[in-house]
């Protein structure tokens, strides 16, 4: 023991003595190389996923009339061409999203060093960048993974849409700074989602719609809006897990931030989709059962009054379609628009096909490489669900198979088939195809 310690006092000694040296010197920077030495020798090695660091943008520089909060650490930057009184509302918006966000937990951007003229967080209107959310840089001075960033808004933004735009823009600004190195699509899909908790609309587009409308898109890396359609699924998340406080979301977040000790390229890894999975399963629950709900809640959207919060809060003409009708029994159909991961299809019976059968079975048969859900469901003459039957998920064979006893007041059959994919989703990944799997069923009478 007396020689551990003595060994222990004697590399205090030497990281003394360099910092002594590097501090007469002017140069911090053997002491540090020194720490990271130690470090070194004392951690192991990170072998996980890597993620490029958000390259620097330039700032535009013909934004130049400005508009600073008297209340908040905030600057609205226009192009000479927007008038006075645009920028002042988008001013007031962008103070409101900043308090609001402040008052729910989550993170401030971190300070750009002045790099707009002051401390302040920059929004420019301008058409100089596309919309969106840009880095300065990685900044050194907190613990973990940070960037300075600004955020761009097109100076053409109707008025009407101008307070949701300027929020959407400012939560994603906030998001790239706090987590540098999560996908831009979990940005995009966040700030659309934080958007519509704000302002009662899912961002500054029509990317939820669009995913409805494309529901073989998966919710996050292959969404619409280049992420954004996925606020519907965090919205679900939210609603599921703490009701309408929002705190799920943010803690997933914040579970997904890490620090990169060493190296250019950033930690991937936990990413958004792995800490959801350990929460959501920390509560209690599983993530593919999520998936698996989801995929039949948002089927009632505009074909009845939902009473699931948030879909209520969907315009009815979000409708996802119909993949195919089965008109006959025995009937095999094939769905040939391949579903991405945790992408759905919906095919339909109706009475007529089955005549006066008493009970169905109904066969998935989907491609291998992939797990599936199969979920059959009676409809009264309304649209209400009457009975829903789930066959288990679906393991090496990628094979269900549900039996149906009609009920007397059913007058239709929607089966849901999700593709419940073999592994987690990665955000990071460009090509969503890998995982993309087409299947085909099969309905009979069973009497």
């Amino acid at each position: 023991m007396p020689w551990v310690k003595s060994n222990l006092g004697w590399v205090a000694l030497t990281i003394a003595m360099q910092t002594q040296n590097a501090l007469a010197q002017g140069d911090l920077l053997g002491a540090d190389e020194m720490a990271e030495a130690i470090v070194a020798m004392t951690s192991r090695v990170w072998t996980g996923p890597r993620t490029p660091a958000p390259d620097p943008t330039p700032r535009p520089s013909q934004a130049q009339a400005v508009s600073r909060s008297p209340y908040a650490l905030l600057a609205v930057h226009a192009d000479p061409s927007v008038p006075p009184e645009a920028s002042k509302r988008a001013l007031r918006a962008l103070e409101y999203a900043r308090g609001r966000l402040d008052a729910l937990g989550w993170p401030q951007p971190v300070s750009d060093g002045d790099l707009g003229g002051g401390p302040q967080l920059d929004l420019y209107l301008t058409s100089a960048l596309p919309s969106g959310a840009y880095s300065d840089g990685l900044v050194p001075w907190t613990y973990l993974d940070r960037a300075s960033v600004f955020a761009v808004l097109g100076p053409a933004v109707p008025e009407a849409l101008l307070e949701a735009c300027v929020t959407e823009a400012y939560a994603e600004a906030m998001l790239l700074s706090s987590d540098p190195a999560e996908a831009q699509t979990w940005r995009r899909a966040t700030a659309a989602w934080l958007t519509w908790e704000l302002t009662g609309r899912f961002g500054c587009d029509d990317a939820v719609h669009e995913q409805q409308a494309e529901p073989f898109r998966s919710w996050v890396a292959g969404a619409s809006g280049s992420g954004a359609g996925g606020a519907l699924w965090l919205a679900y998340l939210s609603a599921r897990h703490d009701g309408e406080g929002g705190h799920f979301v943010r803690d997933v977040w914040a579970l997904a931030t890490q620090r990169t000790w060493e190296g250019a390229e950033l930690r991937a890894d936990p990413d958004l989709w792995s800490a959801t999975e350990t929460a959501v399963e920390r509560s209690g629950d599983r993530l593919l059962d999520n998936v698996e709900d989801l995929a039949v809640l948002r089927w009632f959207v505009g074909r009845h009054e939902p009473d699931d919060w948030p879909l209520a809060a969907i315009d009815g003409d979000a409708r996802v379609p119909l993949s195919r009708t089965m008109t006959r029994t025995p009937s095999k159909v094939s769905v040939r628009t391949p579903l991405q991961a945790f992408g759905s299809a919906y095919v339909v019976m109706d009475a007529p096909a089955w005549k006066d059968a008493k009970a169905l079975r109904a066969w998935l048969r989907g491609e291998y490489g992939v797990r599936w859900s199969f979920v059959a469901m009676q409809l009264d003459a309304l649209g209400h669900e009457i009975q829903r039957i789930v066959a288990p998920p679906t393991t090496v064979t990628p094979h269900a198979y549900v039996p149906i006893e009609l009920q007397e007041k059913t007058t239709r059959i929607l089966f849901v088939v999700t593709n419940l994919s073999n592994r987690l989703p990665d955000a990071d990944e460009a090509d969503v195809s890998a995982n993309e799997r087409a299947f085909e069923l099969i309905v009979d009478r069973a009497d």
